[in-house]
């Protein structure tokens, strides 16, 4: 079981913090809950693209099952870790 705090990236940008409950772990596949307060959250904005980003740095992807003003069960993919060159391009030879 995964467990720690972090954020909730809504697909406007808002952040909120949350702690999370991953119980199940296949390969980059997670499943479980976002403990977070969504009680002034449209619900229409947690049908779309969602990001958490973990306390170690993880990002994961995560699309919610279901949701309450408390928490969403959510599950999502866990994102490959991009190397500074692979974000900025090659770097250039002079």
């Amino acid at each position: 079981m995964y467990v720690g705090t972090g954020l909730l990236i809504l697909r406007d940008g808002r952040m909120l913090p949350l702690s999370y409950k991953f119980g199940s772990d296949y390969d980059e596949i997670r499943a479980g809950y976002l403990y977070c307060d969504t009680s002034d959250i449209d619900p229409a904005a947690l049908h779309s693209k969602l990001r958490v980003i973990c306390e170690d740095g993880t990002q994961i992807d995560v699309a919610v099952m279901h949701s309450s003003d408390r928490y969403l069960a959510v599950t999502g993919r866990v994102m490959p870790v991009r190397q500074p060159e692979q974000q900025n391009g090659p770097a250039s030879q002079s």
